[in-house]
């Protein structure tokens, strides 16, 4: 065998044991009960208890970080060991990531203030108004599959505080966003929720969460991962962390 051919395949082998060994960054934005910064400035909530349960029975070893939705795409695409908490699995971003499981469900509504008078029955009506949403979330790319433009009636920002703000003030009509945590980011903005309104159920919207994980993670650590997680289902487990966190069990979350 060629010299250069033996040292290429020595090097792919050193590379797979080093991400095999090497200990996993569990990323994740600000978005509470999820996980979110908790006041002693640690990445916290009930997705980062799942991921931690997962971990404990496994030999694997991970740190956890909270971030902007932009910087953990960024990080999920660019390190062969991070692993985003949760991600809605969408067509375009099938072949993009390892899905390690299924970690909860979303819902998705276009929303509004109650004492809006702009008329809207369907998504398309949204279009003469002015719409929100995070910079770098599925919903964004949704609303510019729909034809949405941020020169025109598309408003993307970084967080869900300011996004929230700008719906208050009236400075944006209405906002596409999951609204199984809509109450918790309302009140962690200091805003009322009473004053929100649900407008258009998006039925065709993406539901599922998933922990992704970057394409190059070692084969091993994505197996041991996924059979963890499943493993923390068939024993109640799962359940009991949703049941801490006072969220949904997955049969009645599309319920609300």
């Amino acid at each position: 065998m060629h010299p250069r051919v033996v040292i290429i395949a020595f090097m792919l082998m050193f590379c797979t044991a080093v991400n095999a060994t090497s200990t996993l960054n569990f990323i994740a934005e600000d978005l509470h009960p999820y996980h979110f910064k908790n006041e002693n400035g640690q990445a916290d909530g009930a997705l980062v208890d799942l991921a931690k349960a997962v971990l404990k029975n496994t030999t694997l070893s991970a740190s956890f970080e909270i971030m902007p939705m932009a910087r953990a795409f960024h990080e999920l695409e660019s390190n062969p060991n991070t692993i985003l908490l949760s991600l809605l699995k969408t067509p375009s971003r099938t072949n993009n990531f390892k899905w390690l499981g299924d970690v909860y469900f979303t819902d998705a509504y276009v929303v509004s203030l109650k004492s809006s008078k702009a008329e809207a029955t369907h998504l398309n009506h949204t279009k003469f108004y002015k719409i929100g949403t995070i910079r770098g979330y599925s919903s964004a790319k949704y609303l510019q599959q729909m034809g949405f433009t941020e020169d025109k009636n598309l408003v993307l920002v970084s967080y869900y505080q300011q996004l929230w703000q700008m719906l208050y003030k009236k400075r944006i009509d209405f906002v596409l966003m999951n609204t199984l945590t809509l109450n918790n980011e309302l009140k962690m903005s200091g805003l009322d929720p009473s004053l929100i309104t649900k407008r258009i159920h998006l039925e065709d919207f993406p539901s599922t969460l998933y922990f992704a994980a970057n394409k190059m993670l070692d084969a091993q650590t994505a197996n041991t991962l996924s059979d963890a997680l499943e493993a923390i289902k068939q024993s109640g487990e799962y359940n009991a962390i949703l049941n801490k966190w006072q969220l949904p069990l997955p049969n009645t979350a599309n319920k609300l």
